[in-house]
């Protein structure tokens, strides 16, 4: 990996190797163990230290489970009265599923609260000033980025109501996904595939749209080392507007994981409010951007594109993707290869005007990986 690369890029890299605080590099590590898993909620790391080591840590696993403060607590036991407390984002001030971290923290004794970044959420917001008014000294973290880098997906819809999207594609050296349009092909082999599990397991939701589903019957889901399908599984997505794949795909059957499929407009003729088992959505819109709001609407914060020819195009042009994931083969398809880009190029007089910049690389056994944001 490069020199100079965006400090928010974490296809490879991580996020507490550039803090210098000790504690709060151990509280992002630990809440970066919630990743895929935490949606509609943040992630959330939590060390409580005594005497200069720490006594108790915890991260927020899931939705619904209790908050990093509060595994953090029952770790450290007695030993929190007095400690200091080290959490990558303001602790909430609400009860929702759970009860306030605020409240916990005070109940404990802790003496001091060290936060990585404000909450932006006004639902939540306001630990802060409870910890100060119940007597904890409460102090912030002087850079901001590490903990933003974090939860980038989280805090993009709390701002706008839309996810953060990735798109991955798989290409060979003259930039082709396929042999022949329409058919399924492994470009870039088992490593590819390495790298696309990678992505899934960090992602709330896979999309893939009829098409890709028509052509490769994916299965979109986590294996672990050893191959057995993993316990936690994001959500599938398939993207319709004019053409349904059929009931008997693998996302429909295989009961291997949640899917949805959501509809661009009206959607194909005929469509109800449900189709292979699976729930309708209505994105309520023509346009993918419509189609990103609504996955932000279903509390998802990370979501990957797999997508075909058609829909890369139409996520390139329409804007909607934070960073594009490329992993590349080190071979040709050949000239009867359908191109992968189909839209209008991205044109300034006779140079080509680059829409994204690369931020991270690596390689990954016989393939290239190389991450690019706007």
């Amino acid at each position: 990996m490069g020199e100079g690369r965006s400090p928010n890029v974490r296809l490879f890299s991580d996020v507490s190797a550039g803090v210098d605080d000790p504690f709060f590099a151990r509280a992002l590590a630990l809440a970066e163990r919630g990743r895929g898993s935490t949606a509609p909620n943040p992630m959330v790391g939590c060390v409580i230290v005594a005497d200069g080591r720490i006594v108790g840590e915890g991260f927020h696993p899931r939705a619904g489970d209790p908050h990093a403060e509060v595994f953090a607590l029952r770790d450290a036991g007695d030993s929190a009265r007095g400690a200091d407390v080290y959490v990558t984002l303001e602790p909430c001030n609400h009860v929702g599923r759970t009860p306030p971290c605020a409240e916990a923290l005070i109940a404990a004794g802790v003496a001091r609260v060290v936060v990585g970044m404000h909450d932006p959420n006004p639902v939540s917001a306001g630990g802060a000033e409870q910890l100060r008014a119940a007597g904890v000294l409460v102090e912030f973290a002087h850079d901001v980025e590490p903990f933003a880098a974090l939860n980038e997906g989280w805090l993009k819809r709390v701002a706008i109501g839309a996810p953060f999207v990735t798109a991955k594609v798989a290409l060979s050296l003259d930039a082709r996904g396929a042999f022949r349009s329409g058919e399924r092909a492994s470009i870039t082999g088992a490593s590819g595939a390495e790298v696309t599990r990678m992505l899934r397991s960090a992602s709330d939701a896979v999309v893939v749209s009829a098409a890709t589903v028509i052509a490769d019957n994916p299965a979109l889901t986590v294996r672990d080392a050893d191959g057995e399908v993993a316990s936690r599984q994001p959500l599938r997505i398939v993207l319709v507007r004019e053409t349904l794949p059929s009931a008997d795909a693998s996302v429909f059957t295989d009961g291997l994981a949640e899917t949805k499929v959501l509809a661009l407009g009206a959607g194909p003729p005929g469509l109800g409010g449900s189709f292979g088992g699976a729930e309708v959505l209505r994105a309520g819109g023509l346009t993918l951007g419509d189609a990103v709001l609504a996955l932000g609407d279903l509390g998802l914060n990370e979501v990957l594109i797999e997508p075909g020819p058609r829909l890369f195009s139409a996520a390139w042009e329409t804007g909607v993707l934070d960073q594009l994931v490329v992993v590349t083969a080190g071979g040709c398809a050949g000239a009867d290869a359908p191109p992968f880009f189909v839209g209008a190029p991205d044109r300034f007089g006779n140079a080509l005007l680059g829409r994204m910049n690369p931020c991270e690389a690596a390689v990954v056994s016989d393939v290239s990986v190389t991450a690019w944001r706007p």
